[in-house]
C-alpha cells in the first residue's frame, strides 16, 4: 500500500519539500503526517480525508452537518466522542457505522468493540463535522444518556409484563430521569406524540413528528415493564393491572418545561403499549394568520366568522389540524361583550374568558347532553369539538339556528362532503341549507427544509396524478432537519361560503360531486389546488402533498 505522503505528491496537493517538513514536525509532536500537514496549511481536511477515502477504501461522508441516529447515542458517551473524535452515524445490521477523522487508529476498534459489543464500521467525516455533530447532539442531552445506559446494564431476570417491576428502581433515580427526558426530549422536537411500543423482541420509543413516527430510543426488552409502570405511576393509574386499556393524564414541570399529557396504555399480544399525547405546552393559540392560509383564503374566514349566528364546520382528518383553527378563530371572536362556551375532547389549551367544558362519557357528559346544558348558559357563541352523531348533529343545527354562532369538526374529506355527511346523519337538508354559513376544509403537509432544498425527481405518474408541469422542490436530509428533508407543517384549505345556488343544492339533496362542481364554479380553491400552489412555491413537494390527499 502506498504511503500517504506519496498519494499527496501524486495528486500534486503537497511537493516533496513538503512532505519532508511535514514529516519533522510528525516526528517531533508526535503527531500524523496528515494533521502536521494541514497545521503547516499545506492541505486542507477535505483533502487529506479524500486521500485518506482513497488509501483505505473507506467512504467519505458527504460536506455539510453530519445526521445522526439517536438511537445510537447512548453507546458512545461524550468522553469516548471526544477522546476517539467519534460519533454514531446509523446502524447497518449487527454493526455501528461511526463518523471518524482517523481510520489509521486501528487499535481504538478493538476498544470500541469491546466497550459496546458491537461491531464498528467507519466513515470519513472532517473534525468540524465531527465537533458540530457533538455539540449539537450531545449538549444538553448528557443526564439522558447516562440515565439510559444505568438502566441498560440493570439486571432483570424476567421480561415478562405480568410482573411486578422492581420498585426501588421505578422510584429511583435513572428510571424517573430517563422518562423525564424523554417526555423533555419529544417537546424538544417539536413531537405530537411519543409512542412506547414492545413488538416480538424489539422494544422502541418513537417521536411523531411533523406527523410522521420516528424511533428515537431502544432500551432494552427487559426495560419495558418498569418504563411503562412508571408513565402508569405518573398518570396514577393501576399499576398491577395489565388486562384491560387504562387512560390517563400526566400533568408535571421539569428542567422549565411544563408537560402536559393525556396517557392511553392498551394490552398488545406483546405486552402493554403506552401512546401519550402531548398537549400544547405553550397554553396559546396560534394567529389565524400564523395557520398557512392564503391571504383570500384569510378574506373568506373573517366574512363567515363576522356572522353574528349560524353554523360554521371544520372538515379533515384526525390530526389535520382542525382543532388548531377553531382555536385561532375563538381567539380572534373572543372579547367582553360576548360570552363563549366551548364542549372539547380534551381541552388542549386554555384560553382567557371563555367556559370551556371537558367531556366525560362516564358521567353522561357527552356533546350532546353538554349541547343541552350550554344551551341555558345564555352563550353568544358556542364550540361543539366534533359532531359525531344524530343528536350532536340536531342539536348544534338548532342551537345556530336560535341565535347562536355554533363551530364545529366533522370527518370529512372536503368541503362538498359536509352537507351529504350531517345529511347521512339524520339532518333535514333543509335545516342545514338555512343553518350553514361556510365549511372549511384541510389538512397538513411538511414544510420543506431550506437548508438542504433541492429540485424533487418526481415520477411521471405522480405528475399526471396532481397535474403539475413544472420543476417540483424536496428537501434532501441534513441536520437542521434531522436527515427528513421537512421541519415544521402548513395549511393546505378549501373553504366554501354557502350561497343561495350552493343551498338550493342542498335542499335537492345534491351529491357531494354536483356541490363540488358548483362550489368551483362559486370561486372556491380545491385541497388539491392549494396544494399545488404550495408545491409552486417551493414550500413543500410533490410527494407530501400526495401523501396528505
Amino acid at each position: 500500500m502506498k504511503q500517504i505522503g506519496n498519494i499527496l505528491i501524486e495528486k500534486g496537493l503537497i511537493t516533496q519539500s513538503q512532505l519532508e517538513k511535514g514529516l519533522k514536525i510528525s516526528r517531533d509532536q508526535n503527531t500524523r503526517l496528515g494533521m502536521a500537514l494541514i497545521d503547516l496549511g499545506y492541505i486542507t481536511e477535505q483533502e487529506l480525508l479524500s486521500t485518506l477515502s482513497k488509501q483505505f477504501g473507506i467512504p467519505m461522508l458527504p460536506p455539510g452537518e453530519l445526521v445522526v441516529d439517536p438511537t445510537l447515542l447512548h453507546y458512545i458517551t461524550p468522553q469516548m466522542a471526544k477522546e476517539y473524535s467519534i460519533i454514531p452515524i446509523s446502524q447497518k445490521g449487527d454493526a455501528i457505522l461511526l463518523a471518524t477523522f482517523d481510520p489509521m487508529n486501528s487499535a481504538i476498534v478493538g476498544r470500541l468493540e469491546n466497550q459496546i459489543s458491537r461491531r464498528i464500521i467507519f466513515n470519513l467525516a472532517t473534525n468540524e463535522q465531527i465537533n458540530s455533530a457533538m455539540k449539537r447532539y450531545y449538549l444538553g442531552n448528557e443526564d439522558m444518556l447516562s440515565s439510559m445506559r444505568y438502566i441498560e446494564d440493570y439486571k432483570v431476570d424476567s421480561v415478562l409484563d405480568t410482573i411486578d417491576p422492581d420498585e426501588a428502581l421505578l422510584e429511583s433515580g435513572p428510571i424517573v430521569k430517563f422518562v423525564n427526558q424523554v417526555l423533555i426530549g419529544a417537546i424538544k422536537e417539536r413531537a405530537s406524540d411519543v409512542h412506547i411500543e414492545r413488538d416480538g423482541n424489539d422494544f422502541h420509543i418513537r417521536y411523531r413528528i411533523d406527523g410522521i413516527l420516528k424511533t428515537m430510543f431502544r432500551p432494552k426488552l427487559s426495560l419495558h415493564p418498569m418504563i411503562t409502570s412508571r408513565i402508569k405511576v405518573m398518570a396514577k393509574l393501576d399499576v398491577s393491572e395489565h388486562r384491560i386499556p387504562q387512560d390517563g393524564r400526566i400533568m408535571f414541570e421539569s428542567e422549565g418545561y411544563k408537560i402536559d399529557l393525556r396517557v392511553a396504555v392498551c394490552p398488545c399480544i406483546d405486552g402493554e403499549n403506552v401512546v401519550l399525547r402531548i398537549l400544547n405546552t405553550q397554553n396559546k393559540a396560534l394567529e389565524l394568520n400564523q395557520l398557512g392560509f392564503t391571504p383570500k383564503s384569510l378574506e373568506k374566514v373573517n366574512t363567515l366568522i363576522s356572522h353574528n349566528f349560524g353554523l360554521i364546520l371544520v372538515a379533515g382528518q384526525t390530526g389535520s389540524g382542525k382543532t388548531t383553527t377553531l382555536y385561532s378563530i375563538l381567539q380572534k371572536l373572543n372579547r367582553e361583550s360576548v360570552k363563549i362556551i366551548t364542549l372539547e375532547d380534551p381541552v388542549e389549551i386554555r384560553l382567557p374568558t371563555l367556559n370551556q367544558i371537558q367531556i366525560n362519557p362516564k358521567v353522561d357528559l357527552t356533546f350532546a347532553s353538554g349541547l343541552r346544558s350550554i344551551l341555558r348558559m345564555d352563550p353568544d357563541i358556542i364550540l361543539v369539538g366534533e359532531i359525531r352523531d344524530q343528536e350532536t348533529a340536531v342539536l348544534a343545527t338548532n342551537a345556530a339556528m336560535t341565535g347562536h354562532l355554533v363551530f364545529s369538526t366533522v370527518h370529512c374529506g372536503n368541503t362538498s362532503e359536509v352537507p351529504v355527511r350531517l345529511a347521512k346523519m339524520g339532518v333535514e337538508p333543509y335545516l342545514t341549507a338555512n343553518v350553514l354559513l361556510g365549511m372549511i376544509a384541510q389538512r397538513l403537509v411538511r414544510v420543506n427544509c431550506t437548508h438542504c432544498l433541492h429540485e424533487e425527481n418526481t415520477p411521471k405518474d405522480l405528475r399526471e396524478k396532481l397535474g403539475i408541469d413544472f420543476a417540483t422542490y424536496i428537501g434532501r436530509g441534513c441536520a437542521a432537519c434531522a436527515g427528513i428533508g421537512y421541519r415544521g407543517r402548513t395549511c393546505i384549505e378549501e373553504i366554501t361560503i354557502v350561497d343561495n345556488e350552493i343551498r338550493q343544492k342542498i335542499i335537492e339533496r345534491a351529491t357531494s360531486q354536483e356541490l363540488e362542481d358548483t362550489a368551483i364554479k362559486q370561486g372556491t380553491v380545491t385541497l388539491k389546488e392549494s396544494g399545488i400552489n404550495k408545491i409552486r412555491n417551493h414550500v413543500t413537494s410533490a410527494t407530501e402533498l400526495a401523501r396528505v390527499l
